[in-house]
């Protein structure tokens, strides 16, 4: 089979991404980039990192910093155990590494946060490994120019395909490679109305050649969504404070502030109201595989029995704290209307 990897490189060095971080490889501001797109868009992203690098310009900035700095510099980002796992490497790379990194993928996916695409996407742009990634872009692209249909969420499916680009990347410059065909995926071969007919690959597109570019990549199964009912409760701020408390260090937004709240039956979220309480209003919020449908109710104490941890701060200090989107949401709706 045709190695697409020239055609692809030489795509990029016209069309691809112009980032901050593909101007360096320091694999610390690599590494940064990389856990920071976990999950995130790129327009979003690249705030974000701009703002972490003006904050902790090396490795050990970032390992002095405190718990609560770092989770509020991420707020807002989600999957916020991504910011522990950060936090928690450059610990780790600060203090027992020297500041330095490994500088293969091998030993690099050793490390807390990094897992096998992470891993691959440092080691090849930061030291050259011949590496190549697979996210959901690499898939895609792969997918269709192979015609393969194939699961891409069988471990066999993966296994295969690692083989293939790995053999194709062993002849090129890693980094341009693995960057090119992300590019190609988020910005040509997207997942609805792929622009085939810029494609550098369309000569070879098995895919298109078959005339099922749109049916790729096959996924085997569906995640069910699942719907949490939660009841929010703004207490304090007719004084203009607000009460909050640290959430657990497991689980959802795990270590963040928050707001009070009670999780409850769907029966008991759609009745009408809460005696006592001021219902301000109520909104979805989406995660992944997760529906959260949230009442926010304006009251002077918090109906609850677990009052552990609660405690009242000045509502200007808002700002201070790390919070979930969620609760940022809750905050620009409904504190102005209130206050």
């Amino acid at each position: 089979m045709m190695n697409p990897a020239d055609a692809l490189i030489r795509w990029y060095e016209i069309h691809g991404r112009d980032l901050p971080w593909r101007q360096t490889r320091d694999p610390y501001k690599i590494w940064l980039s990389e856990i920071i797109l976990q999950q995130t868009r790129i327009d979003q992203g690249k705030s974000y990192w701009e703002r972490f690098i003006d904050r902790f310009p090396t490795i050990h900035d970032l390992a002095r910093a405190d718990h609560d700095t770092v989770m509020k510099m991420w707020e807002g980002l989600g999957y916020y155990s991504r910011a522990r796992n950060l936090h928690h490497t450059a610990k780790i790379i600060s203090g027992e590494m020297d500041g330095k990194f490994p500088n293969n993928w091998q030993d690099l996916i050793k490390l807390k946060g990094i897992g096998p695409y992470t891993a691959r996407a440092i080691g090849s742009i930061a030291f050259g490994n011949k590496a190549a990634v697979i996210d959901g872009n690499v898939f895609r692209v792969a997918s269709r120019y192979l015609a393969d249909h194939s699961p891409i969420d069988a471990p066999q499916t993966r296994k295969s395909l690692q083989v293939l680009l790995d053999s194709w990347i062993v002849q090129v410059d890693a980094a341009a490679f693995n960057q090119a065909i992300m590019d190609l995926g988020a910005m040509i071969c997207t997942p609805k109305s792929p622009a085939c007919a810029i494609c550098p690959l369309l000569s070879n597109c098995k895919a298109y050649a078959d005339g099922c570019t749109e049916e790729l990549p096959v996924k085997a199964k569906k995640l069910k969504r699942k719907s949490q009912f939660l009841e929010f409760y703004l207490i304090g701020i007719e004084k203009g404070n607000i009460l909050i408390r640290r959430r657990p260090m497991n689980g959802i937004w795990a270590g963040l502030w928050e707001i009070p709240s009670l999780e409850v039956s769907e029966k008991e979220w759609n009745n009408a109201g809460r005696d006592g309480y001021e219902l301000l209003g109520a909104f979805k919020h989406v995660l992944t595989h997760l529906d959260m449908m949230i009442k926010v109710y304006q009251g002077y104490s918090f109906p609850g029995s677990d009052h552990v941890g609660l405690h009242f701060i000045p509502e200007k200090n808002i700002k201070d704290y790390g919070f979930s989107r969620a609760v940022l949401k809750i905050f620009e709706r409904y504190l102005t209307r209130v206050t």
